[in-house]
Formats: structure tokens, C-alpha cells, sequence
């Protein structure tokens, strides 16, 4: 699963009825507070939200102190990829082209020579200059990147469906390609982003946050699976655009809030999450993990049914292997079962650094047992409790030994399914 779409398409000539002016990509010193940048991937199924998104910030617009820009590419709506300035109501989208010139893309230097109609926003050195470009033609004291698609939590996110059909390779940002480009990034502008957002599904995992380490101060995402509309971009814009004061904490609080104003008022929406990550207990939070991992790894043929039953009471997501961390953490210290201190003293240190590392979460009535921060742990009998063979790829996962633990569970043969099995 990627990202969920629920509600009814938007009709897309609606979203494009806006004039389409040159201008230059000097850098604009406007004295800003914030550049906030989306790197906007509609090249998909997802084309009609991206289109609405675009005109949710263009509703709000950029203003002085703010500067709003789009990296949006679309799968039928319009040619190509482009770069938007967003300018306010009733203000055209602006193109932006090094000569002044519209050429119907952007200004990539991965295409220098030359601006193809089409960009692959599945490949991690599009995001890299991306996130340099917005640094260094808009600087402003603050930061914020958002990511847009279709999301699968570590294994990938940013599906672009053009360069599928034409290559007929399935491309993804893989966890490694998004560290590669945010600290590529970071390296040639020396910007750290104050807050990163994920608008995709499934993408609160340490496994995720891990990878942004050292390159965003927090980061916003959700457990569970993102509804179609995804971020509610008018809300958001409007709280930054009225307070361009506000710190990279107050901004994740922001969108979480706005999130969950959202969804908690639109009928139809249950299965939801959002939540915000403070990164400066990012190591205190691979520690407590990795020692976790040893000590279920170590107890683990002891402890096998009470560990499974532990993972199958915590909140599950989409994919039942997603389980909630500090929930998992909770059920272990509260099992009469397990008596091995190193176990108890573990999860009690994964439930405090996700307490104290979760700055804001709110849930829908569906999710009710979600903490703000799940983790890769194939545990049920449905099908899903072979463990991925891509997890071997995942640096958080190798790191702190939590893939040991994990194919160890996944592939232990004395498993007993059953909650009520001891």
C-alpha cells in the first residue's frame, strides 16, 4: 500500500485554470522567515490530489516573510514537471526558469543541457537538487521540506508512473537514496530543514526517521495509511503565513493539529494517524531499540508466544507487520509471562524515549492505541509473517540488530499462533 485515496476525484481542468508567467530564479532575499518547499510527486493516481493541493496553497499564496514553491509532477494533467512559485489568491502560478524563459520544466541541474518534459521524482538526485535550489534561491532562517506520493514506510517512497511506463522499472526513493540526497543536500547548502513532513503513507518508523538524522530538526508523519487529500495545505499555509515567528517544534505541532482538525471533522475518516518526532532523541531512540532487539533475541525461545501475543495486542496498521513501538514496549512490561529483567528493562526504556521523543500525535477513533512511532515486525499468521528481504537493506534495521530479531521471530519454527497461547 501506498497512499490511500478515498474521497472523490477533482476534476483536474479545474485546478489549471491559472495563467503561467516567466520569471527569473534569482534568488529571492526577501528577509524571509520560512521557505516552505514541497516536493510534490502526482505522477500517479494521485494526479486529481496534487492538482487540489497546489490550489489549497495557492489559496494562502507566499507573502513577505514566506516563501511557498512546488515541485510538481503530474501524470496527464499537465506536460512535464514544473516549478511553481505560489504568489497568493487570485495570483497566477509562476514557472520559474534559470533564463527567464519558459521551457516547460524546471531547473534541474540533472538536466543541464537541456529541459525534458519530464522529471523522475523517483530518482534521489531530482530530491537532492531539489531541496538545493529551494536552499539557495529562496533562503529564509527557516526551513521546511515536504514530501509528497504514495509512501510504503522503509520500503520506499515517490512512485513516479511515467518513467515506469517508459523504462518499465518500478523506481522508488529507497531509505538509502533519501539519506544519500537530504546529506548531499545538506553538504553543498549547509542547511539543516527545521522540519521535514512525509504526506505519504506509513512513514512514522524509526526505520524512517533514522535515515533524516542530522539533516531536519523534526519530522511529521503518520502510522497509519494517508487519505487521498493528504495534508491540509490551506490550514497549514494559513497558521505559517499568520505566525512566520514560529520555531520548526511550532510548525510540526501545527500540522499535526491541522491534520487531525481535518479528518476528526470529515465524515467518513477513522483509520488515521499523525504525529510529530522531536530528531534530538534520535540516537537515545536507536539505543533503546537495539537493546530491545538483544534482549528478545536473547529470550527469545523462552518468550516466543508471549512476544508474538504482545505484538498481535499492540495497534497494528495497513500492514499488520507495521506495530505500534511503544505499545509492543507496554505489552512486554505488563506480561506476567515474561520475567527476564533485560526484556522489562528495555521496553521501558523504548516506551521513555518515545514518550519523550513524540512531541504531538492524535489519532483516529480506529487507532486509538497508536503512540506517534511504529516498527517493522512481521509477526501474524495472515501471510505477512515472512520477513522482507529488502529489510536487510534498511540501515536502522542492520544498525541496531533489530533485523536479526526480526528474521530470528519471523523464522522460528516453534511459533504457536493465537492470542490466547502461552
Amino acid at each position: 500500500m501506498r497512499r490511500l485515496h478515498r474521497i472523490g476525484a477533482v476534476a483536474a481542468a479545474a485546478m489549471l485554470a491559472v495563467m503561467i508567467v516567466p520569471v527569473s530564479m534569482a534568488a529571492v532575499d526577501n528577509g524571509a522567515k520560512w521557505t516552505f518547499a514541497i516536493y510534490l510527486d502526482a505522477d500517479n493516481n494521485l494526479e486529481s490530489y496534487g492538482l487540489t493541493d497546489l490550489a489549497e496553497l495557492e489559496a494562502v499564496g507566499s507573502v513577505d516573510g514566506v516563501n511557498i514553491v512546488v515541485l510538481m509532477d503530474t501524470y496527464t494533467a499537465i506536460t512535464g514537471t514544473h516549478w511553481y512559485a505560489v504568489d497568493g489568491p487570485n495570483e497566477p502560478h509562476i514557472v520559474l526558469d534559470d533564463d527567464g524563459e519558459y521551457q516547460n520544466n524546471c531547473d534541474c541541474g540533472i538536466i543541464a543541457g537541456g529541459c525534458p518534459g519530464e522529471l523522475n521524482m523517483a530518482d534521489p538526485l531530482v530530491l537532492e537538487e531539489f531541496c538545493e535550489i529551494v536552499c539557495s534561491k529562496y533562503p529564509a532562517e527557516k526551513y521546511a521540506l515536504i514530501l509528497w506520493d504514495h509512501g510504503g514506510g522503509w520500503r520506499g517512497l515517490c512512485w513516479d508512473d511515467t518513467t515506469f511506463e517508459v523504462d518499465e522499472v518500478d523506481d522508488c526513493i529507497t531509505m538509502v537514496e533519501l539519506r544519500d540526497a537530504l546529506v548531499d543536500a545538506k553538504d553543498q547548502t549547509k542547511v539543516v530543514f527545521d522540519v521535514v513532513g512525509f504526506d505519504l503513507c506509513l512513514m512514522a518508523m524509526p526505520e524512517v526517521a533514522y535515515q533524516v538524522r542530522g539533516c531536519a530538526d523534526f519530522v511529521v508523519f503518520s502510522e497509519e495509511t494517508v487519505p487521498g487529500a493528504g495534508f491540509p495545505y490551506d490550514a497549514i499555509a494559513g497558521h505559517l503565513v499568520a505566525e512566520p515567528t514560529m520555531d520548526g517544534g511550532a510548525l510540526a505541532s501545527v500540522i499535526v493539529q491541522d491534520y487531525a482538525a481535518y479528518y476528526s471533522s470529515t465524515s467518513g475518516y477513522v483509520d488515521w494517524t499523525i504525529s510529530a518526532f522531536n530528531m534530538t532523541y534520535m540516537d537515545a531512540m536507536k539505543n533503546a531499540v537495539a537493546d530491545l532487539g538483544v534482549a528478545l533475541l536473547a529470550g527469545l525461545r523462552e518468550y516466543m508466544n508471549s512476544i508474538q501475543r504482545d505484538l498481535i495486542t499492540a495497534q497494528e496498521y495497513y500492514y499488520p507487520y507495521n506495530v505500534d513501538l511503544k505499545g509492543f514496549a507496554m505489552n512486554l512490561q505488563a506480561d506476567p509471562i515474561i520475567t527476564d529483567e533485560a526484556i522489562k528493562t528495555a521496553a521501558k526504556a523504548v516506551q521513555e524515549v518515545v514518550e519523550a521523543g513524540v512531541s504531538d500525535f492524535v489519532n483516529g477513533i480506529h487507532n486509538y492505541k497508536s503512540y506517534g512511532m511504529a516498527i517493522y515486525a512481521p509477526s501474524t499468521n495472515d501471510g505477512m509473517h515472512s520477513i522482507k528481504d529488502t529489510y536487510v537493506e534498511v540501515p536502522f534495521a542492520v544498525e541496531t540488530g533489530w533485523y536479526d530479531f526480526a528474521l530470528a521471530f519471523s523464522s522460528f519454527y516453534g511459533r504457536t499462533w493465537g492470542v490466547g497461547d502461552r
